[in-house]
């Protein structure tokens, strides 16, 4: 493995790291929480993708066309991220928030249908078809706040490059220096 490749924001400083993804998917990273800097005693899963930016411009051709583009030129890696209890037990709390949010959601949407199909001809068939569909529709709001909360409850983000090699490298930002320090005597850098 050669040199890890260079970060690609000018803004990425002691807070960001950039690792082999080999050791990011089989969870060769420090015990150091990556939120806090304190002994990590969890792990959070994560996955982490990146799809180049031309991609986008396709989907104003052909959605079929930007479909298969997506798939053909996703780079993505999955791991564990090394965390301290308190910031585990967060992360885990809100991801089945989202979770429930999710189920109310399509138990509303799917209930829709045989409210409406019940109360064919009566008045009470369109306002109970659209109080259920309004339930699932904040439900799935509140998937979106939830996951927000999920995700700035670790504040990493990630992505997965490569070198000209073909070897693929995983760039996190946001990682505490402690856990940055760690990684870097384990890499020897």
């Amino acid at each position: 493995m050669g040199p890890a490749p260079p970060l690609p924001h000018p803004d990425w400083g002691e807070n960001s790291v950039t690792i082999p993804a080999a050791y990011f998917e089989e969870g060769r990273l420090p015990a150091v929480c990556v939120v806090t800097g304190a002994p990590a005693t969890s792990n959070v899963r994560r996955r982490f993708s990146t799809t180049p930016s031309w991609v986008g411009w396709l989907f104003l051709l052909s959605w079929l066309g930007w479909l298969i583009a997506v798939l053909a030129t996703r780079r993505s890696a999955a791991g564990d991220l090394p965390v301290c209890a308190a910031v585990a037990g967060r992360v885990r709390r809100l991801h089945a928030e989202a979770l429930q949010f999710a189920a109310l959601g399509v138990v509303a949407w799917i209930a829709v249908i045989p409210a409406g199909i019940g109360l064919a001809g009566r008045p009470l068939v369109i306002p109970a078809s659209l109080v259920l569909f309004g339930i699932g529709l904040l439900s799935m709001v509140g998937v979106g706040a939830a996951t927000s909360r999920e995700a700035a409850t670790l504040g990493i983000r990630g992505r997965v490059v490569e070198d000209g090699f073909g070897e693929r490298w995983v760039q996190l930002r946001g990682v505490h220096p402690a856990f940055s320090r760690a990684l870097a005597i384990r890499l020897g850098r």
